[in-house]
């Protein structure tokens, strides 16, 4: 299912190849976007299969489809013709012109080709039995509803210390974010996922909470480029969410102020900024540990 933001982000801000530079959290996306710098106005659909057909290894769907780049049609009449399944069926991702929300999909398909595969596989069984099964079509299960969320909203936190992560899940951002802020450029990475979040990061507000999923690493993470670290995260998520057993609804995803991590608000340099608990809330208490 796909989701939209209520402001007319496209209306407000056109096409510039250069929005990478707003914000650290763009870093992922980075290597992709030589092949869009001489853009002056918006890529076609054309533009975008031309990188695809250049990329080194075809991305494929877990329905054994190669990853294909086409016009988004008019309403579906059957359930193979659907976003999710006609995807994982066909390889065909449906994409509108001039339009960041799926400008990021389509580039977050190529950042993370594991992790999105098997997403979009385990979507399939569940709308297929919501869809045909003649019940509430809208009424998704507890396991596509937190799908959804992260896929749309998510982030990844990978982290060396058990006691940065342990931070994030009691809430205690201030801690993190100034008093240990330090420590975080070695020790812990929120690595952006959610093509919704990128799409939002073009106008960020102070509220932009993500969904995380938090990943231990060990320390030579850090030492490695960006490519090797996120092949690591593709496959570790890719390897997370199949099993199936940490993040099965929405409240397993944990709620993350990326607006804190050093260097995201041109505001944060200043320790007041975290005193807002109207955004860096105290927060659920967690029983559970849901870390990988």
């Amino acid at each position: 299912m796909r989701h939209y933001l209520s402001s007319n982000i496209d209306a407000q801000i056109g096409w510039h190849s250069d929005f990478y530079r707003y914000s650290p959290m763009y870093e992922p996306l980075r290597p992709l976007l030589d092949a869009f710098s001489e853009s002056e106005e918006w890529p076609d659909i054309n533009d975008f299969q031309r990188v695809l057909d250049a990329w080194p290894e075809p991305i494929m769907t877990l329905g054994g489809q190669t990853l294909k780049i086409v016009k988004q049609d008019g309403k579906p009449h059957t359930f193979a013709e659907t976003y999710a399944p006609r995807i994982y069926q066909t390889g065909e991702l449906q994409t509108r012109q001039g339009n960041w929300h799926d400008f990021f999909q389509y580039l977050t398909w190529f950042i993370f080709p594991k992790s999105k595969a098997v997403i979009n596989s385990i979507h399939i069984p569940r709308a297929k039995e919501r869809i045909e099964g003649g019940g509430d079509q809208g009424r998704r299960s507890p396991i596509e509803n937190m799908l959804s969320l992260f896929d749309e909203g998510g982030v990844v936190i990978a982290s060396s210390d058990e006691s940065l992560l342990q931070l994030v899940r009691d809430f205690s951002w201030k801690e993190l974010f100034w008093a240990r802020r330090a420590e975080l450029e070695g020790k812990l990475k929120c690595i952006t996922f959610g093509h919704a979040m990128y799409e939002k990061g073009l106008m960020p507000y102070v509220g932009m909470t993500a969904n995380a999923i938090l990943l231990p690493v060990d320390e030579g993470f850090f030492d490695k480029g960006l490519s090797p670290q996120l092949q690591q995260v593709d496959e570790s998520l890719a390897d997370i969410l199949t099993k199936g057993e940490l993040y099965t609804q929405p409240k397993d995803l944990q709620p993350f102020p990326i607006l804190g991590m050093p260097g995201w608000s041109s505001d944060n340099a200043d320790e007041s900024y975290y005193d807002n608990t109207h955004y860096f809330r105290p927060g659920r208490s967690r029983q559970t540990d849901r870390s990988a």
